[in-house]
């Protein structure tokens, strides 16, 4: 019988099904999935399963095995912005046609937060300029090599023949040592670790600027060359998105996440 870990209240509206149906795209395979209304991650020989009840606005997470109930809490409150109020920047970006009908469709949508800063930073490296379903099977294939992506994990497998560029795999690598040797410390205030990766080969602008979002919870970052984007705002080029985005400023990030999850 699961144990109960935690009951997180969350700041509504909380769109579970919305972000559940967002993520489902973004899991990382083996290690995470959605069952209906469920997210479940495994953690070591345990899994842990997280549901939405909206009669209490709360989280309850209950585990199968034995867990780190304080670092469980912590996380899953981080990844699904439990405590993100976008009641300004709703207000803002509903003066917009093109956000509204958005935004009265799926009130209270939020940028996902991560699990883990590094296991993410991996993942958007591994799905620079491929498919998202491309991605997943690369971050699979990984999951196989490493087991728990951590940096220790990722220097001591064999990444060879992975389906992915040398020098993606290098962005990996190079990441995962720098990680170690606290030249970028991922726990710190985002100025500062936006300043560290862009000293690593492979962290361009769109991919800091997506991490920005994530983990920074920067909320006018914006990702203006995502072609994801491009299309959803019906630009044609990413000089023209940014000027359409001039009027979503300072909540360009909630604008992004609008465009990305929510369909028109």
């Amino acid at each position: 019988m699961p144990r109960l870990v935690a009951e997180i209240p969350v700041v509504e509206p909380f769109p579970w099904l919305a972000l559940l149906d967002y993520f489902r795209h973004r899991l990382i395979p083996g290690v995470e999935r959605i069952e209906e209304d469920r997210f479940m991650r495994r953690i070591g020989p345990a899994e842990i399963a997280v549901r939405f009840d909206p009669r209490r606005a709360r989280l309850r997470v209950t585990a199968d095995g034995r867990v780190r109930s304080r670092e469980v809490t912590e996380r899953v409150a981080r990844l699904f912005a439990a405590d993100h109020d976008g009641t300004q920047a709703a207000s803002h970006l509903r003066r917009d046609a093109m956000l509204r009908p958005r935004i009265v469709a799926v009130p209270g949508m939020r940028p996902l937060g991560a699990w883990s800063a590094f296991e993410l930073c991996v993942r958007t490296v591994i799905g620079q300029q491929v498919t998202v379903a491309a991605a997943s099977t690369l971050m699979r294939r990984l999951v196989e090599r490493c087991g728990e992506i951590t940096p220790e994990n990722v220097l001591a497998a064999d990444l060879g023949n992975l389906g992915m560029p040398s020098r993606r795999v290098a962005t990996i690598r190079r990441l995962a040592a720098a990680v170690l040797e606290q030249r970028v410390q991922l726990d710190m205030p985002w100025p500062a670790v936006d300043a560290a990766l862009a000293t690593l080969p492979g962290f361009g602008p769109w991919t800091r600027t997506y991490l920005a979002i994530r983990l920074g919870r920067e909320p006018d970052a914006f990702p203006a060359t995502d072609l994801g984007l491009i299309r959803a705002a019906g630009a044609s080029s990413a000089a023209e998105l940014l000027t359409r985005a001039e009027c979503w400023r300072p909540w360009r990030a909630y604008a992004a996440t609008y465009l990305w999850a929510v369909p028109a």
